[in-house]
């Protein structure tokens, strides 16, 4: 909250919401016509178990509240607590985890940039999070900067790749809320902070911003990005200051007003903390996504182990390891380990983690709190049936008898990491209208390693439902038994329209029972929470339609005016927009107007755009943005398509669209601010920008493959020697060289590839392909400059294609670049140059001779890049770059019905990609 009037105690209340918040993480999708409303949390999972890789921006409060509320930093031990658990989660699963740390009050402030999460880089993350124990003297509490620089750092991740899991996790002691003083915000330009009535004004603003349908709190939602949010009700905060949080987070009315208009599915989750052990649940409750933990709440035993106290779970030889966090509601009670053979292992406070052992088992163990100890337990690598194979039990202990009445709770996380996959996803054609062909179900391990279901001990269940683009849901499979599994099963998609979906596999797991040695039953099986994985995919058209990209994406839109794009359009058959529906608008910025999409040709059925049996067309329509805004536009727009000649059978399909809407740079008023600045004696801060921008405009350290293939371009396609351009053996052979570290300047088969930083001391930098005399394209957006015809790519260069022209020799000859990233697969690549670059060969024609494009700088007579004699300070340096963190982004796109489009290419729709597979390794 904001630091005005602090009075209060310690923070107190997070614990149990941990455990609800993970005991929610895995709910059963219901099988009827209405959408699953499973948690947030297990949502999350759900994307992280068929992706295997996501993002989680950690978001903390800095107002000065905090050190009456939190004097002790609880938030600090308590989120460092799940960055370890993330880490673990991440190993154990398979799932690779990027984490950025960002604290918010009057503004929004990244701390630490995209790192993924191992063990490697933990110490690291969790050093930036202790900084948080004296980052308490912020003046707001401004939720409208701390969600909208959320969106935007999401955003920036989102625009590499398509359906990527993404949440935030949001920690605040207080309400929106404003300090009084001489100072405006952006979302109420011209009222002043100056008087309490303005700060009202602006509250109301905030809120107005984020509420309204298509607000803040929508473009997150739609955006795909899952907010976790912890209100922290201690010193001065009641429960009701969280209200709007709550709302935000969940899409739950409060106080009789709603926030947003997407609440399906579920948004968020919100808790609700007071005190150390509070938080240590809450965080728990997100820290393993998708495998909830089982939740047990006791009492507790006096003098010794007893029976009618246990927290008991059963394990087999199916179960790799097990997490345990324990609480109990009195101070000296010791927990105690009960192995199925009856040993005990007492774990007593300590203020060190310790390893001990029961019965050949390793326990690691240690004290967050003087109430809450962890313990994590691994199967080891030769056990015998006894030693891990049964009934567990933990015991908290009352050794004198001080507190007979004392009561006890845990989380317990047992991990199988076993998950349902459909096998042979690769070869099977899914289509609106009809049933497809058998496939097959199965289960694999982290590694995507097939298991047999007949080697589980004990039962398994694995249920299949699709939700539709209408988020509909259709049960296809329910609970098919272990020894049923591997019998292939029959998709009814008769019912189900074409356009994006989601395939939800479940499996329910329940252990062995444990037994005697005699074979009676002492403890049936523990039955764990279930596994769920969410696939994307595209239901394409009926047999005879055209096809379509599952998703048009204009990149990013700077300013206001008509921004076209190409929507590829595979035949048979004919398709047009459908000019008298409008579209719908689901998140668009303030002030941005009435947006529209726009086809001047192909309006109706008269005039629709025929495409024949085995061509590709192109349907071209326009953004029309009225105003210029800052902040993610997403909607969909209703097309019609037909089959060839059969007009009558038209069928809409509606298409999603996004765009990332950004106001241009005043260039006059940034350098009056720029002069004034340095009038006034202030320049150092501006000045530390620009630097610090530099340091971070670098190519990454990743291997690079390189080569120069001469190309013609003619009837729309990329020719090498006449036919279509493909890669041949002997081919990408040559490795970049000096990028063992970060770099400003590298040579690429003779092209130098130059990073700057731009004009703008805020934002990402980028790279200029330096080829002296010669015009460029690439398969980035945007794909040239046009200061100076030279083509532009990002800063991590890794998987594109570069088209170099002279505008002085035959008009169909090109130079083409391409950049292969080690490991990486070109094929996506090459399909999407065959596609795209005719296209933005025959716009760079367009350049050549006009008056608004420069001519690249003079090269040397063989057509390649001469020395460049004058210093750019935000150029390329002399000096040791700095190391960066994370890796490039693979190259990869969605299947779409047709092609799917890449988010921040200069088409609507990005190469096309291998069928998914949710348990394919990253990049691979």
């Amino acid at each position: 909250m904001a630091d005005r009037g602090m009075g209060g105690s310690t923070v107190k209340k997070v614990a149990a919401l941990a455990a609800v918040l993970l005991g929610s993480l895995v709910v059963a999708a219901p099988a009827a016509s209405a959408a699953p409303q499973q948690s947030a949390v297990g949502d999350f999972g759900g994307c992280l178990a068929s992706q295997r890789e996501g993002d989680l921006l950690l978001m903390i409060d800095e107002s000065g509240s905090l050190q009456v509320s939190d004097p002790e930093a609880a938030r600090v031990s308590a989120a460092n607590y799940l960055l370890e658990q993330l880490s673990s989660f991440g190993g154990s699963a398979g799932v690779a985890l990027d984490v950025s740390v960002a604290g918010f009050s009057d503004d929004f402030t990244v701390h630490a940039p995209w790192t993924r999460l191992d063990g490697g880089s933990l110490p690291a993350l969790q050093d930036e999070v202790d900084r948080f124990r004296s980052r308490t003297n912020g003046v707001d509490t401004d939720y409208w900067a701390a969600l909208d620089g959320a969106r935007g750092a999401l955003a920036d991740r989102s625009s590499t790749a398509a359906n990527r899991c993404q949440a935030v996790a949001w920690f605040s002691d207080g309400k929106l809320d404003f300090t009084t003083r001489d100072a405006e915000k952006p979302y109420a330009p011209g009222v002043s902070l100056g008087t309490d009535a303005g700060v009202q004004q602006i509250i109301a603003a905030a809120r107005e911003s984020i509420c309204r349908p298509a607000g803040i709190a929508d473009q997150l939602r739609s955006s795909g990005i899952v907010t976790f949010a912890v209100g922290l009700a201690a010193g001065p905060a009641q429960a009701g200051d969280f209200d709007l949080m709550r709302s935000i987070a969940t899409g739950e009315p409060a106080a009789g007003q709603a926030c947003g208009n997407r609440t399906s599915p579920r948004p968020g989750d919100f808790y609700l903390a007071q005190n150390i052990d509070d938080l240590l649940f809450a965080f728990d409750a997100f820290s393993s996504p998708g495998q909830a933990p089982l939740e047990n709440e006791t009492g507790v035993c006096v003098g010794q182990v007893c029976e009618e106290a246990q927290h008991r779970f059963v394990l087999d030889n199916s179960i790799g390891s097990v997490t345990v966090l324990g609480f109990a509601d009195a101070d000296g009670l010791v927990p105690t380990l009960v192995s199925p053979d009856g040993a005990e292992l007492a774990m007593p406070r300590d203020n060190a983690p310790r390893s001990l052992n029961v019965d050949g088992v390793g326990v690691d163990y240690r004290w967050l709190s003087a109430r809450s100890v962890s313990f994590t337990m691994r199967q080891p690598a030769s056990a015998n049936p006894g030693q891990w194979q049964g009934m567990w039990a933990l015991v908290f202990v009352d050794p004198d008898g001080s507190d007979p009445a004392a009561r006890s709770k845990s989380n317990i996380h047992i991990s199988g990491n076993l998950f349902p996959a459909w096998l042979g996803q690769d070869v099977t054609a899914i289509h609106s209208g009809e049933k497809t062909s058998a496939i097959q179900l199965g289960i694999v391990d982290s590694d995507r390693r097939e298991i047999d279901p007949s080697d589980l001990l004990g039962s398994a269940y694995l249920s299949v439902s699709l939700v539709d683009s209408a988020r509909v849901a259709h049960e296809l499979a329910s609970r098919i038994p272990k020894n049923g599994i591997d019998e292939p099963i029959e998709l009814d998609l008769t019912s189900v329209p074409p356009g994006e979906a989601t395939l939800r596999l479940a499996l329910e797991v329940t252990t062995a029972d444990a037994r005697t040695a005699s074979g009676t039953v002492i403890a049936p099986g523990t039955q764990l929470a279930p596994q769920y994985v969410d696939v994307p995919l595209t239901v394409a058209p009926p047999v005879g339609y055209p096809t379509l990209p599952n998703r048009i994406d204009f990149g990013t839109v700077e300013g206001s005016g008509r921004f076209p794009v190409e929507i590829p359009v595979g035949g048979p058959g004919c398709v047009w927009l459908d000019s008298a529906e409008p579209i719908r608008i689901d998140a668009v910025p303030d002030g941005v107007g009435d947006v529209a999409l726009v086809n001047p040709a192909a309006t109706s059925a008269e005039r629709c755009l025929a495409v024949e049996e085995g061509a590709q067309g192109a349907l071209t329509v326009e953004l029309d943005v009225p105003e210029a805004g800052n902040g993610s536009l997403n909607g969909s727009v209703r097309m019609m398509m037909a089959p060839a000649g059969e007009l009558d059978r038209a069928m809409p399909v509606d298409v999603p669209f996004t765009a990332e809407l950004q106001k241009p740079l005043d260039s006059g008023r940034f350098l009056l601010a720029f002069l004034l600045t340095l009038f006034l004696g202030i320049a150092i801060p501006l000045a530390l920008l620009y630097v610090l921008k530099w340091r971070a405009s670098r190519i990454p350290a990743e291997t690079l493959k390189a080569q120069r293939f001469s190309v013609t371009i003619a009837d729309g396609a990329v020719l090498r020697d006449g036919v279509p351009f493909t890669l041949r053996d002997g081919d990408l052979t040559e490795i970049v060289r000096n990028l063992d570290k970060p770099a400003r300047l590298l040579t690429a088969d003779g092209v130098k590839l130059e990073a700057t930083t731009g004009l703008s001391p805020v934002g990402t930098g980028y790279v200029r392909v330096k080829a002296g005399g010669l015009l460029g394209s690439s398969g980035a957006k945007p794909d040239h400059d046009p200061r100076t015809g030279e083509a532009r790519l990002p800063l991590a260069v890794h998987n594109n294609w570069v088209i170099l022209h002279d505008p002085a020799g035959p008009a169909d000859h090109a130079s083409l670049l391409l950049l292969v990233g080690a490991g990486s697969n070109p094929v996506r690549l090459i399909e999407d140059l065959n596609r795209r670059a005719p296209g933005a060969f025959a716009r760079l024609r367009e350049r050549v001779g006009s008056d608004d494009t420069a001519t690249p700088g003079t090269g040397a007579p063989d057509g390649r890049p001469a020395p460049q004699s004058s210093f750019d300070p935000f150029g390329a340096p002399t000096s040791p770059p700095a190391p960066t963190f994370g890796a490039p982004p693979a190259f990869g796109g969605s299947s779409g019905f047709g092609a799917a489009p890449h988010r921040g290419s200069s088409s609507s729709a990005a190469p096309a990609a291998q069928p998914f597979d949710p348990f394919r390794p990253p990049g691979a």
